[in-house]
């Protein structure tokens, strides 16, 4: 456990110094958009262990899956702006207000505070769609028009967009079928309802080992040792569908800046330790260690981009 203290900005009021220098003084809970199994779940429980040992206090996952998002970042904002409820989700969270009436700015009413790290995907399809590449699925796709799914785990998500992305490159005809969240949707994959999904790594791996579903792209920036003969979407020139998700953890927006670089100093203290390291490796998440600013810097870049993505896809917003 980091022993020091954080230096304050001598700038900042005496309460919040007061705050930051008791703080942590009790469990910290962290409200979660996905469901329990999914990638931010299993990546927030990952970090736990280091996180609370940095810490000193419990460090509680909290996963509430649902409407896209909104209703952990519902829970989180009605919480109060101590430290004490933090919130964890995918980088597509910033693209919420491109895709839906949300009751909140994405980008203005959280405050970014670390990154976990970037996860890697596959593009799988269940053993019976006579595919084992991006090539061989487009044109299963295009002599069955209409008649096939793809996974959407909630707006915004790789899951959704890069189909989309993928309709549009090759002239696909497939239809979007909406879930709570990664997990519910692969049970449906594993029994051949859907064709298509972008799944977070962990959920699909011992699948595909097994033959239960077959991975036909790597959603990253290389190829699997795991999965060694599963070449990367960019190796089959489809890297511009290719949408990546990163996980950062945000506080409110007017949470003190002394607490918010104790936590984030915690973030790094946890991703320095190397069983933490080991356990993001099996897990096929990369860690991201990043100050603030930098997050936050990211996260911009990945709204703009994100809102290129969706302007391109003509896709309009709904109502949540």
């Amino acid at each position: 456990m980091i022993k020091r203290r954080l230096l304050l900005g001598g700038a900042l009021a005496a309460p919040f110094t007061a705050r930051a220098d008791t703080y942590p003084n009790k469990p910290v809970r962290v409200i979660l958009t996905g469901p329990v199994g999914g990638l931010i779940d299993v990546a927030g429980r990952v970090v736990g262990d280091a996180m609370q040992a940095n810490l000193g206090q419990p460090w509680i996952i909290d996963p509430r899956p649902g409407a896209n998002g909104m209703m952990a970042a519902g829970i989180f904002l009605a919480a109060p702006s101590d430290g004490y409820t933090l919130f964890l989700t995918v980088s597509g969270h910033v693209a919420i207000n491109f895709l839906m009436k949300a009751p909140y700015d994405a980008m203005k009413d959280f405050q970014p505070i670390a990154m976990i790290g970037v996860s890697t995907a596959l593009l799988c399809v269940p053993p019976d769609v006579p595919a084992n590449n991006v090539a061989e699925f487009v044109a299963y796709s295009r002599a069955n028009p209409g008649k096939l799914n793809y996974l959407n785990s909630a707006n915004g998500t790789g899951a959704h967009l890069l189909p989309e992305l993928m309709k549009i490159k090759y002239k696909l005809d497939i239809t979007s079928v909406p879930y709570k969240g990664l997990p519910p949707g692969v049970q449906d994959l594993l029994a051949g309802r859907l064709q298509l999904a972008m799944v977070s790594t962990t959920i699909v791996m011992s699948h595909v080992k097994a033959g239960r579903l077959k991975a036909i792209g790597v959603v990253g920036p290389r190829r699997l040792a795991d999965l060694p003969d599963v070449p990367t979407m960019g190796e089959q020139g489809a890297g511009d569908v290719e949408v990546r998700s990163s996980i950062p953890l945000y506080g409110h927006k007017d949470l003190a800046q002394p607490i918010v670089q104790r936590v984030n100093a915690a973030v790094q203290f946890a991703l320095a330790d190397p069983e933490t390291l080991k356990h993001l490796q099996q897990i096929y998440v990369e860690p991201l260690p990043m100050t603030p600013a930098e997050t936050a810097k990211a996260l911009e870049e990945e709204h703009d981009r994100l809102g290129k993505v969706i302007a391109q896809l003509g896709i309009k917003v709904e109502d949540g």
